[in-house]
């Protein structure tokens, strides 16, 4: 008995560690499988940039080389606006190694900007076009809040016509996380001949980043029936978006006034996932409904967060609980890292452009004061997005 016991569980970390090689090889590579832009020492540029790892001080406006240009492949981008995101000031507080974030490193990953030149093979970006694109988010030096980027052209787009050029900045990263997140879901639903029109879902935080894209874009695109967590100040805000029902979270608890929900996106799964996957009700069971959880770390510093284990259990979670769901028993998980796609954000200028989509904007700073745009992001109370404009605003 004990050596059956024995063999189980060697198989069962044998599975465990295939499976953690499996989806980090998959997320590295989808991150790093782009070319880093030399530095051009013959020129200088302004660039927010922290050389070391700390709180939002380290981040100081700095005179940096300009990137070279280019590749076949690439475009020189002279950048508008960019616009901050929890990743960035996840990755400026926690030490980690130059694959994730070598040092000195420019601050962003979300752009938009006025291309100025094109490699050679490049046929669908010319000079003077706008566009917007979000930068890998492992192992560049490279930022968005500097004067110019160098970029793959398949990771960005044209930038939506019907608003200014700034705001396309807004877009990218929460856009495209919303869209990888759900993706999945919606295979799923379409291998069973389902439409998302139609269908429930729980989208926590519905006034930050990603909750305000996701409500627009499950309301306005895929036709289904919002819910939201938010905070009563906000509740008016999340139903122009197109929330049907709100939670109130600080009177409230999800778990007892939400019920049969087809989906539930968690953009806040320190605060949520527990509670979620234990209840039978709020979402459907019997292999029926989705928790998708967008890997996003706790929005205060912990250990936890540079834990290796820890950033790898939703991928642990995501087979076990998947291969139940597909058995008939408890609800699916899933968790599909965010990676640059310039298709994705060709989609999302479009559904902009037709009026089904808006980005939303909390307030902009200077890149001189990119250290405070930190700084306010990480108080958590931003209802949108935060920009930070490299040129002057009229």
């Amino acid at each position: 008995l004990l050596r059956a016991l024995l063999s189980a569980a060697c198989l069962h970390l044998v599975a465990a560690l295939g499976i953690i090689i499996y989806e980090m090889y998959h997320l590295s590579h989808a991150q790093l499988k782009y070319a880093v832009a030399a530095a051009d020492t013959s020129k200088s540029m302004r660039a927010a940039q922290f050389s070391e790892f700390g709180d939002a001080s380290v981040v100081k406006l700095a005179e940096i080389h300009v990137p070279a240009c280019c590749d076949a492949s690439q475009v020189l981008v002279k950048v508008v606006a960019g616009a901050l995101n929890p990743v960035d000031f996840k990755q400026r507080r926690m030490t980690s190694s130059a694959m994730v974030r070598p040092l000195p490193s420019v601050s962003g990953f979300d752009f938009s900007g006025v291309v100025e030149k094109v490699g050679e093979s490049v046929t669908n970006f010319k000079a003077a076009d706008t566009v917007f694109g979000m930068l890998p988010l492992l192992g560049q030096p490279w930022g968005a809040f500097q004067e110019y980027v160098v970029v793959d052209a398949s990771i960005i787009a044209h930038a939506p016509a019907s608003v200014p050029t700034r705001f396309a900045a807004a877009l990218p990263l929460v856009g495209l996380t919303v869209l990888h997140a759900l993706n999945p879901v919606v295979e799923t639903w379409k291998s069973k001949g389902e439409s998302p029109a139609g269908k429930q879902i729980l989208i926590h935080a519905g006034s930050g980043g990603v909750g305000s894209f996701a409500i627009q874009y499950c309301k306005n695109v895929l036709g289904m029936n919002v819910t939201t967590t938010t905070s009563a100040g906000n509740k008016d805000m999340v139903t122009a978006l197109g929330a049907s029902r709100t939670v109130d979270y600080r009177n409230e608890h999800f778990v007892d006034v939400v019920y049969a929900q087809d989906v539930v996106l968690d953009t806040v799964a320190q605060e949520y996932e527990s509670r979620t996957l234990a209840s039978a009700s709020v979402l459907k069971q019997h292999g029926v409904g989705h928790y998708v959880h967008v890997l996003s770390t706790d929005w205060q510093p912990n250990s936890r967060e540079s834990n290796p284990v820890w950033v790898m259990l939703p991928l642990l979670k995501k087979w076990g609980y998947s291969l139940l769901a597909k058995l008939g028993r408890g609800v699916y998980y899933h968790c599909n890292p965010v990676s640059p796609d310039g298709r994705g954000l060709a989609d999302i200028a479009a559904w902009v452009d037709s009026g089904l989509i808006k980005p939303i904007i909390d307030r902009s700073f200077s890149l001189q004061d990119a250290s405070k745009a930190h700084e306010y992001l990480e108080k958590g109370r931003a209802r949108g997005k935060v920009l930070i404009d490299l040129e002057p605003v009229s």
